[in-house]
């Protein structure tokens, strides 16, 4: 299933939660992994979701860094 992150699509696997997604964005980026601890990831409309939080397909995050 494909979601966007931070206006970078990325592929991740049908079950995925928000941790995975940013996880994938992260090495897509050559970002550290340890930034996935640190900072905070938003769905499209500004609302501040947890790590274990399920997907759909073509959902838009938004990961910012603390």
């Amino acid at each position: 299933m494909k979601v966007q992150v931070n206006r970078t699509v990325v592929d991740i696997f049908d079950g995925a939660q928000s941790q995975h997604a940013v996880l994938r964005y992260l090495v897509h980026r050559r970002l550290a992994k340890s930034l996935l601890k640190t900072g905070r990831i938003q769905d499209a409309w500004g609302h501040d979701i947890g790590l274990d939080a399920p997907l759909h397909e073509g959902q838009i995050l938004k990961f910012k860094i603390k």
